[in-house]
């Protein structure tokens, strides 16, 4: 399936058939259906028509994940990261000579996972790619790849369609019966991207959102401490979350303040940089729990009357994990 808003980018793919690289880099954010692209271009190079039509031999192939010359490339069970050793055996498949005598295609989902012993093995094939193979990589985190890899690779960038645009998607994807306000939430909260906002949706998980905007209304009013919020967080399936719901409302409290015409209070900008930073360490090795309830802390001290900037909690090495 080519989602509305990949229709740009599938033209331009089509329209490169007569001089095809031999590496694609897809980039945008989680949620816009990146693999699904790299895939269905995968299709396309088998199928007689180069259309993905879905109907010929090759196509059903690809559909049935019988294809001996399609190859995707995931992180193993049990870890976290794409190794050495997968790249290797990935490339000695493709050094073989193609089944059916057409290209030989692998996808590369999320490749920012790659460790970087797995960066340097690629690398080498993306400077000697064997004949008539195609590479297509996606990023959700384009800043987290060397610039060796991104400069040998031609790139397609996808962008979150406007809000007009998702929201009259999730209404087709819901038979009509979403709801406007949760909707346009789900979208906020995931960036803007329609298949992650559906996913907020048909898991329900704005039960989860406003068990935190209760939390937070409970924290100001001194109902909640920091560390009883930090503990029912931690408890939940996606505790990280937690940032993007920060992050979403100081957006609301400065778009607030320039709707209103009244002064932005600079501590949410300030606020705004440190949740990014938060999130960054949770990836990490952060003490988790300390995390959280040091992000509790420092919205509190938001609250207050002060014009003083907001203490950098977050370059404390006891909560990034690095003492």
């Amino acid at each position: 399936m080519i989602y509305p808003w990949q229709q740009t980018q599938w033209s331009l793919w089509l329209a490169q058939f007569e001089r095809l690289g031999h590496a694609y880099l897809l980039t945008g954010t989680n949620g816009l259906g990146l693999t699904e692209f790299a895939q269905q271009m995968a299709q396309s190079l088998f199928c007689q028509s180069h259309t993905a039509c879905g109907q010929c031999a090759g196509c059903h192939q690809f559909l049935e994940h019988t294809h001996v010359d399609f190859f995707q490339l995931d992180v193993l069970e049990g870890k976290k990261e794409v190794g050495v050793e997968q790249i290797r055996q990935l490339t000695q498949k493709l050094m073989q000579t193609s089944h059916q005598g057409g290209y030989k295609v692998a996808v590369l989902p999320e490749v920012e996972r790659l460790n970087t012993s797995a960066f340097n093995a690629l690398l080498k094939t993306l400077e000697e790619p064997p004949e008539k193979t195609l590479l297509i990589l996606t990023s959700y985190q384009l800043e987290r790849l060397p610039a060796t890899i991104v400069s040998r690779c031609q790139q397609l960038a996808f962008n979150a369609p406007s809000m007009q645009d998702s929201q009259a998607w999730l209404l087709t994807q819901t038979n009509n019966e979403m709801d406007g306000a949760r909707g346009k939430r789900a979208l906020r909260l995931n960036w803007g991207a329609p298949l992650a906002a559906l996913d907020w949706l048909n898991n329900q998980a704005w039960l989860q959102d406003e068990a935190w905007q209760t939390d937070i209304h409970d924290l100001v009013t001194q109902r909640k401490t920091p560390s009883d919020c930090a503990s029912a967080w931690l408890k939940w399936p996606n505790p990280e979350a937690v940032f993007d719901q920060f992050y979403l409302l100081s957006v609301s409290a400065i778009r607030q303040a320039l709707y209103q015409q009244q002064g932005v209070k600079t501590q949410w900008f300030g606020f705004q940089q440190q949740v990014l930073q938060a999130k960054r360490d949770w990836l990490g090795n952060a003490n988790k729990e300390l995390l959280l309830e040091s992000l509790c802390l420092l919205y509190l001290a938001l609250q207050s009357e002060t014009s003083s900037p907001l203490p950098n909690i977050f370059s404390d090495s006891r909560i990034r994990g690095r003492c």
